[in-house]
């Protein structure tokens, strides 16, 4: 582990871990997410399989 990843680390309680911070934040996000990537999993993450 580098220097800066073990300070990293050291800050991790201090992130917000917002459950939903993959999910679409603006309305056309989704769409324009779908378009690129394909269907999301049931989790709503998208894994580039679309067209």
């Amino acid at each position: 582990m580098t220097e800066q990843q073990g300070d990293e680390v050291t800050h991790m309680d201090q992130v917000d871990r917002n459950a939903d911070a993959h999910r679409a934040t603006e309305p056309d996000e989704e769409q324009v997410l779908r378009e690129l990537y394909g269907e999301p999993d049931p989790d709503g993450v998208y894994h580039g399989t679309g067209a």
